[in-house]
C-alpha cells in the first residue's frame, strides 16, 4: 500500500477515535450529574394524591363557589352591544399608490 493511503486510514481512525471518545465523555459526565441531581433532591416534599373517589362536602363547596365566580366574572364582561368592527392599519391607500396599482391591473389586463 502506498504511504499516503496508509497515512490516510490513520489520520481517519484518529478522528473517529476522538469523536467516540469524547461522545463516551459527555454520556459519563450526564451520568454523573443525574446521579448527583438524585441525591440533592428533597424527600421531605409535600404529596398531594388526587383520588378517583367521591369528593368531600367542602371540596364541593369550594368547586361551586370557583364556577360561580367564573360564571358571573363572565357574564359581567358580555355585553350583548356589537362592538365596532377594527379598520385594518392599511385602511387608506396614496394616491400615488392608487395609481401604481391601477397601472399593474391595466398591465395585467393588456397581456391575456
Amino acid at each position: 500500500m502506498s504511504s499516503n493511503l496508509i497515512l490516510t486510514l490513520q489520520i481517519t481512525a484518529i478522528g473517529m477515535g476522538l469523536v467516540f471518545g469524547a461522545i463516551i465523555l459527555l454520556w459519563g459526565v450526564m451520568a454523573l450529574l443525574v446521579r448527583l441531581s438524585e441525591e440533592s433532591e428533597n424527600d421531605n416534599e409535600e404529596v398531594i394524591i388526587i383520588s378517583a373517589g367521591k369528593p368531600v362536602d367542602s371540596d364541593q363547596k369550594q368547586l361551586a363557589a370557583a364556577a360561580a365566580v367564573a360564571v358571573a366574572l363572565a357574564k359581567q364582561n358580555n355585553t350583548t352591544e356589537p362592538r365596532p368592527f377594527p379598520l385594518p392599519p392599511t385602511a387608506t391607500v396614496s394616491a400615488w399608490q392608487a395609481v401604481l396599482r391601477t397601472q399593474m391591473l391595466a398591465k395585467r389586463r393588456s397581456g391575456r
